[in-house]
């Protein structure tokens, strides 16, 4: 980590402090009109412009100003803050977004959330189901829809969308603006920084433009790893082996501080070329590498920000992963007809360094120290086609194919050189070599078509349909598994293979009573795409077949139904949403745990989910701006198949209840150049349920943040004091299972730093 000697604690502190004091109130004849109502937001959430509050979805959008003003940097900093979204940020390839309670964390599965950069889908299957947690470097909003889109989205929208919009390249003129961030971490011994840099340059005016971005995080780690060392033990009498057999290695005390430190870099260059007044045609390739360098958990027996594991002495752990995007974007307009083709290349790398010297110790009595790799490669390709009518008749349409081809390679092996005495092949019991990979390749294929026609009657009301038809090819091959303690799949053993068919229609009715009022009444149709379970050894069929678990696990589907308002009053200064809804989730994709050590993916079980969300936005006067969102999910099992931890009733695990957001923005000026904003938010994060085992069940416990931010701005530069998490919560997103040794990942602690940005054309 590199260490910023010039930035202290106590700089940043009383900076921070000072500047407190010479904020001064605003005049209404220093503020101009237009920032005394709310801003009209454009979002291409229907795959055409429409205004935010037009759109008959529940939808929130986090404009280029809201990321600047309240220091949104990646998903950990805003998806909290949208109602009925929550947010677990457990670092490369394992974070998970999860909306309207709808999860499904099972490793292996597809998510129940699409993510988007633009055009191309990142939420990629490279058998970890996590989400890549893009830095906001550069970005024109992001759109988070709640609710299944699956006739516009296709498959993994299941409980919602969220899509990042990059900022576009501009051919009427130069601009670029260079950032820099400094930060202090509580509990930590170093400091952290980010820069980026943004270069809009104008190839041939009004025709051809292109966009450079670059940015890179060092961002401090702030958990301990204080081991106390162990002797070499020699287990092998105890478990009727030959001495020497099994010994495990001395490791002497030590101390590691800081260790979940995280590195970022990300570069994106786009071309945009409008050819003629008709087409226009843009190109996109964007790359973000993150690499973790430990295990970022802590372990409370230890300490609040402590761990204590013995193979940090012969390896770090951590994980990362890299994106890689490449888009071409080719739109051609008529005088009544719009088509654009969209084509996308994307690749993602990903590696996890886990612990599990729990595994050996719970196997053998010794506390081995085992590393599990894994690492997976997942290569994507999609072509989308879509024709829709342009104007503004009473009678919208659209209408497009989809094609989508994915690779997964996956790997995973336990490297001996801690303890090479430790895993001979009679340990096991079996033909298992040290560094001998468990092997697994899979691919899909999707086709389908999509349509969606809207007409609008009597001035005020407007019917909508679509419909999506899919067929979905997956396979699955393990070329070669050593196993690991139980026998595994044998070399050669043939493909596992699965198919599926889905047909998803969604319907809505809009009624405008008054220009600043909509109310709609929605029902959309939701699917996450089926499984190829992993081959199982021949000891676990039996078991397999006896839970309904076959080779293939068919799609789970999702049916919503929604009532909605969006409004504004006085004048356009005070903005309310709210929507009410129903989903049932069938055919849920679940594990099964197997009694001979593995575990199966069935549809065994179905949801019930009952929800609320309100977000509010108001222009208080001249100077005053605040902002309110809140959420209420209540998703139960309706059914539940024999097998499975859960039972009928009980609540869906791994997702609160409740959320909710504040913020208050205070704008002033200091003159005829400069002015400047005083903002306030706090974010809840409710109470959510933890389930391992049938009666392994466990409370993680709610969580809130405050956080703040003083800015100086003139036309060209700014500087912005801030602070996160100001009192320091100790907040828990995940928590690991108990029986296994208490384990905890949290948000990040206080940070108080300074940021300038500085623009010039």
């Amino acid at each position: 980590m590199m260490r910023m000697n010039g930035l202290s604690r106590a700089a940043l502190s009383a900076a921070f402090l000072q500047t407190c004091v010479f904020a001064a109130p605003a005049s209404a004849a220093d503020t101009p009109r237009d920032a005394q109502v709310l801003q009209e937001i454009i979002v291409t959430a229907t795959k055409r412009e429409e205004k935010l509050q037009d759109v008959p979805v529940a939808i929130s959008a986090i404009t280029a100003e809201d990321i600047q003003t309240r220091g949104f940097t990646n998903y950990a900093d805003y998806l909290n803050t949208v109602p009925g979204v929550f947010f677990e940020d457990g670092g490369p390839g394992v974070s998970q977004i999860r909306i309207r309670g709808i999860s499904g964390s099972e490793g292996g599965l597809p998510s129940t959330t699409a993510t988007y950069f633009g055009e191309t889908v990142t939420s990629v299957l490279t058998n970890f189901g996590g989400k890549p947690n893009l830095r906001l470097v550069d970005i024109d909003r992001v759109e988070v829809l709640r609710g299944p889109q699956g006739t516009l989205f296709g498959a993994s929208a299941l409980a919602g969308v969220v899509r990042i919009l990059p900022a576009a390249p501009d051919a009427s003129g130069f601009e670029a603006h260079v950032g820099a961030r400094g930060f202090t971490t509580a509990h930590s011994s170093d400091a952290s920084y980010h820069v980026e840099g943004t270069v809009n340059i104008p190839l041939i005016t009004d025709r051809l433009a292109l966009r450079v971005v670059g940015y890179q995080d060092e961002i401090a780690g702030y958990i301990d790893n204080k081991f106390a060392g162990q002797p070499s033990v020699d287990y092998g009498a105890a478990l009727g082996l030959p001495d020497g057999l099994l010994v495990t290695p001395a490791v002497p005390a030590f101390t590691r501080k800081d260790i979940n430190s995280e590195d970022t870099w990300g570069v994106r260059a786009a071309l945009g070329w409008q050819v003629t007044d008709a087409l226009k045609i843009d190109l996109t390739h964007a790359t973000q590498d993150v690499t973790l360098n430990s295990e970022p958990f802590t372990m409370p027996d230890f300490g609040e920000y402590e761990q204590s594991r013995a193979l940090d002495y012969f390896e770090e752990g951590g994980a990362g992963e890299r994106l890689e995007i490449n888009t071409i974007v080719a739109k051609y307009d008529w005088d009544a007809v719009s088509l654009t083709s969209a084509s996308n290349w994307s690749k993602m790398t990903r590696f996890t360094n886990q612990d599990i010297t729990y595994l050996a110790e719970g196997s053998f009595g010794a506390p081995i120290p085992w590393p599990l790799r894994d690492r997976s490669v997942g290569k994507l390709f999609t072509q989308e086609l879509r024709l829709q009518s342009l104007g503004d008749g009473p009678f919208q349409w659209l209408a497009g194919l989809f094609y989508l081809k994915q690779t997964a390679d996956f790997s995973q092996f336990v490297p001996d050189y801690s303890c090479p005495t430790c895993l001979p092949e009679v340990l096991a019991g079996q033909d298992f070599a040290a560094d001998a990979p468990m092997a697994r390749f899979s691919e899909e294929e999707q086709r389908a078509a999509f349509a969606q026609v809207s007409y609008t009657f009597a001035s005020q009301w407007t019917v909508g349909v679509g419909a999506r038809y899919l067929e979905d090819d997956l396979t699955s091959l393990t070329p070669a598994s050593d196993g690991f303690l139980i026998g595994g799949a044998q070399p050669g053993a043939p493909d596992q293979e699965g198919s599926s068919s889905e047909f998803n229609p969604s319907a809505y009715l809009r009624y405008e009573p008054a220009e600043d009022l909509t109310l709609y009444l929605q029902a959309g149709r939701g699917f996450r795409s089926g499984v190829v379970n992993q081959r199982l050894p021949d000891a676990c069929q039996a078991a397999a077949a006896a839970v309904g678990a076959g080779a293939f696990t068919d799609p789970d589907t999702l049916w919503n139904y929604e009532l909605g308002v969006k409004s504004q009053f006085a004048d356009g200064r005070l903005g309310l949403n709210a929507a009410v809804y129903r989903q049932d989730w069938e055919g849920v994709q679940l594990g099964v745990a197997l009694p001979c050590g593995f575990s199966v993916l069935a549809n065994a079980g179905d949801v019930t989910n009952d929800g609320v969300e309100l977000e509010m936005v108001a222009q208080a006067g001249d100077a005053w701006r605040f902002n309110f969102a809140a959420s209420y999910t209540q998703a139960e099992f309706e059914r539940v198949e024999p097998g499975t931890i859960y039972s009928k009733g009980e609540r869906l695990p791994d997702a609160p209840e409740k959320n909710g957001s504040v913020g208050a923005q205070y704008s002033f000026v200091m003159g005829p150049e400069w002015s400047g904003y005083v903002r306030a938010d706090y974010v809840y994060v409710g109470e959510l349920r933890l389930k391992f085992g049938v009666d392994e069940v466990l409370s993680q416990e709610s969580f809130n943040t405050a956080n703040l931010r003083i800015a100086f701005q003139r036309e060209d530069l700014s500087i912005e004091l801030f602070g996160r998490n100001l009192a320091d919560e100790r907040g828990v997103i995940d928590t690991g299972q108990p029986s296994l040794g208490a384990k905890e990942t949290l948000i990040r602690p206080r940070e108080v730093g300074v940021e300038l940005r500085y623009g010039f054309q």
